[in-house]
């Protein structure tokens, strides 16, 4: 998997820095409008409960965890910025590891649904994982090369 990654980040328009901070950007406005939203919201109308029948989990708790994730979020976005701004490699790295974590959680629940439910993939999920496999190419080949051109 790694070579094959490394292998990706030979051609030219992999790894662009202004890329990686347009998405930091975007990524941060997303985050921060998601985190301004969940602050505002009061009524459990606003946001529907994963277990609202069974009222396993309360309404507020489903709001902090949404909260605690999405300033999760808007950390890694901006730690992408401030990676470029500084060229210090490292600050990708938390973003990329979560971003590795969500793809793995979408290729294990991908497998379940085919061997479950047969396979039936919308146009939408086929282009929303493109976009963040392409977006993770792209941190992960900035990463490289700010590390290989990098003296520690």
């Amino acid at each position: 998997m790694g070579r094959l990654a490394c292998k990706m980040c030979d051609y030219n328009f992999m790894g662009s820095g202004f890329y990686v901070i347009l998405v930091g950007i975007i990524g941060s406005v997303i985050t921060i409008s998601d985190v301004i939203r969940l602050m505002n919201s009061t009524s459990a109308s606003q946001s529907p409960a994963l277990f609202k029948p069974s009222g396993v989990v309360p309404i507020q708790v489903e709001r902090d965890l949404k909260l605690m994730t999405s300033i999760l979020g808007l950390e890694h976005y901006m730690f992408l910025v401030i990676a470029i701004v500084t060229e210090y490699p490292m600050l990708h790295v938390p973003w990329l590891l979560m971003q590795l974590v969500i793809i793995g959680a979408e290729l294990f629940v991908f497998f379940v649904r085919v061997f479950i439910e047969g396979l039936h993939v919308t146009r939408d999920e086929i282009v929303f994982s493109l976009i963040t496999l392409h977006n993770w190419l792209q941190v992960f080949c900035l990463f490289q090369w700010q590390t290989q051109s990098r003296v520690f």
